[in-house]
């Protein structure tokens, strides 16, 4: 594995990083579907993060970085924290109590129009012809694998995803223009968000849903978002970020849901049709295209 990302310059293994951390997410939207039938949404949410901060900070006091590197960016990190953990994944998290796990991830995929609106207004990467083309072909994709997708606009828990996407959208924006700078270490860029947005979450989740119960269950869910959907996905996100445009990584992320329906496959035995296959086709191959034909990420 050394040995190959050796031979891949930056954009590559930040391309390969985020694809490894699609994979990770994958499972997310089922995990917490059932984790949210044993302890309230907010709790899980709430103690998954701030527990991973938690278990990230030794990390972050034995690279000794610079006290001035956190005091001079607290304010944004913090910002960061609170979009991404407290807001965004609380809102998903609330959502999918009402809501299909299919459907929220359907609806995740539209981010990615908001990023790329973002990313030109603010961060000035403008995509190539080729990159919207491509991020033309993944949203077909999204549209076709779905269809016939129902959209319950009045249903309980929409408004609130609607509200989490668009946080998602600006969290991206600004870890992307503060990794960029590459002037904050990655484990603080991922440590201090966690720490400040999982701890809010769950002084709220205290109010909202009062002291959780954990059964075995719980912990072994909590377990598992922690050490490999949160501690290893954050880290490997953080780092590719600086090197790839919000873009780029949003479209990457995009491919979890596929990621998803294939385990089933394999491990499940649930069948694909034909029009979903066409579907994650177009989908890798607009993907591709725009990780093909990188922006100027370097303004």
């Amino acid at each position: 594995m050394r040995l190959m990302t050796k031979k891949l310059d930056s954009n590559q293994k930040a391309s390969l990083q985020i694809l490894i951390t699609a994979i990770l997410w994958a499972t997310t939207f089922v995990v917490v579907r059932i984790g949210v039938s044993e302890i309230g949404p907010l709790s899980l949410a709430g103690l998954r993060f701030f527990t991973a901060g938690l278990l990230l900070l030794p990390f972050l006091l034995m690279k000794r970085i610079p006290t001035n590197e956190i005091k001079r960016n607290i304010l944004p990190l913090a910002l960061v924290g609170i979009l991404s953990y407290a807001i965004g994944n609380g809102s998903l998290n609330y959502a999918l109590q009402f809501l299909p796990a299919t459907l929220v991830s359907f609806l995740m995929g539209f981010t990615t129009p908001l990023i790329l609106l973002f990313s030109i207004l603010w961060l000035k990467e403008i995509p190539t012809p080729v990159q919207i083309a491509g991020l033309v072909i993944v949203l077909f994709g999204v549209i076709l694998y779905f269809y016939p997708q129902q959209i319950p606009f009045r249903a309980n828990g929409f408004g609130i995803l609607m509200l989490g996407l668009l946080v998602f959208a600006l969290q991206t924006t600004l870890l992307r223009f503060l990794a960029r700078a590459k002037n904050i270490h990655t484990i603080t860029l991922t440590t201090i968000p966690l720490i400040i947005g999982g701890g809010v979450l769950l002084i709220i989740s205290f109010f909202v849903e009062g002291f959780p119960v954990i059964s075995q269950k719980t912990v072994l869910i909590l377990v598992y978002l922690i050490f490999f959907n949160t501690i290893m996905g954050q880290l490997l996100y953080s780092s590719a970020i600086a090197e790839i445009t919000a873009i780029q990584v949003n479209l990457i992320l995009n491919l979890s849901p596929f990621f998803t329906a294939i385990f089933a496959w394999f491990l499940l035995g649930e069948q694909l049709g034909k029009l979903q296959i066409a579907a994650m086709t177009a989908v890798f191959i607009g993907t591709y295209l725009v990780q093909k034909t990188p922006g100027n990420p370097s303004h």
